[in-house]
């Protein structure tokens, strides 16, 4: 129950913000990775296009890990890791609509709603916590795990 206790007063709502989506996405990499799915084949497809899955993949763990980083970090340097996760929501939603409007995947456009949501709300964690100042316990010279 401590080491949950000081985890949380080392990430705030903030640090949660960027570490929680920072996990899911390496999470959603993996699962590009490793398995097979026709329906994001074709909503992903405009990326897909750019590059193999694979590699889209790749760039959702490595935004997750930063978001992760940056869930660490204090307010005010951890800007990047808001851009490291909304990137890929973003690029997804993207082409979900693209993939839509062009044809190419019909139903993409029931998919757009649910990426723009995550962005609408990491964009609210940032603006509504952006001033604040996180001072964790490690940084008070608290009670390191006691």
């Amino acid at each position: 129950m401590r080491a949950a206790s000081a985890l949380w007063a080392h990430l705030g709502w903030r640090g949660l913000a960027l570490a929680g989506p920072g996990a899911g996405w390496i999470v959603v990499g993996l699962g590009l990775l490793l398995t097979d799915r026709p329906a994001v084949r074709a909503g992903a497809g405009p990326l897909i296009d750019l590059m193999c899955i694979e590699a889209w993949g790749g760039v959702w763990i490595g935004c997750g890990v930063l978001g992760l980083a940056a869930g660490l970090r204090r307010p005010g340097r951890d800007i990047w890791g808001f851009g490291a996760v909304a990137g890929p929501p973003a690029w997804w939603a993207m082409s979900y609509l693209a993939a839509a409007i062009s044809g190419r995947y019909p139903p993409g456009w029931a998919t757009v709603p649910v990426y723009t949501v995550i962005l609408l709300l990491l964009i609210t964690v940032a603006a509504l916590t952006g001033r604040e100042r996180r001072i964790c316990t490690c940084e008070r010279g608290g009670h390191r795990g006691q």
